[in-house]
């Protein structure tokens, strides 16, 4: 398995990410807000399939983007798949023909179909996505929020989106016998604790305690640092003293 977070920065694309999206294996996207231009064009037209764990804008801000650049060559619908009150977030204040256009009401002109089609996915039912299985799991976010349990014949990878303190993940994880990294959201530092609880993220405090739940050993990337602390957090981070804990390196693709 393949994954790499896209840069989101025009400024600083290595270092700052205000915007989030996990590419898998070329054809899958985990969120859309940097889909639309953290990628090139021809890499933008592999992508078929696009996860979306939550409405927030910086996890779907460029999805429209993305769709209009590879509409005219698609020969089918991109799927965008997550739980109803997203993909109704998604159809009514998106896709609307206001903000963007409606892509499930305009065919392809290669044929094919459509331009956009919605998959409804259950927390905890397994599902198929370009060729990998994958199942949505209820973290604790503001909003509802799924992370992700991707896995192929080879491995298993965890992606828990943005959550504060949870619990199932961590369960479901320690089932994973090939289990090999989990990419974690830390937002903000030890310091702004209160700001991390009230918006629901974590600090490189609380993913230690997060961490005291996970019983297998696995990478641990994290993703999702808020670019006005970045350099906070990284310290924050390297000084829980934890080989198995590294910040994701933005465009960097990680095999596992």
């Amino acid at each position: 398995m393949r994954i790499r977070l896209l840069p989101s920065s025009c400024t600083e694309p290595g270092t700052l990410q205000p915007l989030t999206t996990l590419l898998v294996n070329d054809t899958l996207a985990i969120d859309g807000g940097s889909l639309g231009t953290g990628l090139g064009l021809p890499e933008q037209r592999r992508v078929r399939s696009v996860v979306v764990t939550h409405s927030h804008a910086d996890h779907i801000a460029s999805l429209p983007v993305f769709l209009a650049e590879v509409y005219p060559f698609l020969d089918g619908p991109v799927s965008v798949l997550s739980v109803p009150e997203v993909i109704g977030a998604l159809r009514e204040h998106v896709f609307n023909d206001l903000v963007s256009p409606d892509f499930r009401g305009i065919d392809l002109p290669r044929g094919g179909g459509r331009g956009l089609r919605y998959v409804e996915i259950e927390p905890l039912v397994p599902f198929e996505v370009e060729g990998l299985r994958a199942t949505a799991v209820e973290v604790n976010h503001t909003v509802r929020t799924i992370g992700l349990i991707l896995e192929d014949d080879r491995s298993a990878v965890v992606v828990t989106s943005d959550t504060h303190h949870t619990d199932e993940i961590w369960r479901l994880a320690n089932r994973l016998e090939r289990l090999k990294a989990v990419f974690v959201d830390v937002s903000y530092p030890d310091e702004m604790e209160s700001l991390a609880a009230a918006s629901k993220h974590l600090t490189p405090r609380s993913l230690a305690l997060e961490l005291g739940k996970l019983q297998r050993r696995a990478q641990v990337l994290a993703v999702h640092l808020k670019p006005q602390f970045h350099a906070a957090v990284r310290r924050q981070l390297a000084g829980l003293g934890r080989s198995d804990i590294e910040v994701a390196e933005i465009g960097r693709e990680y095999s596992f």
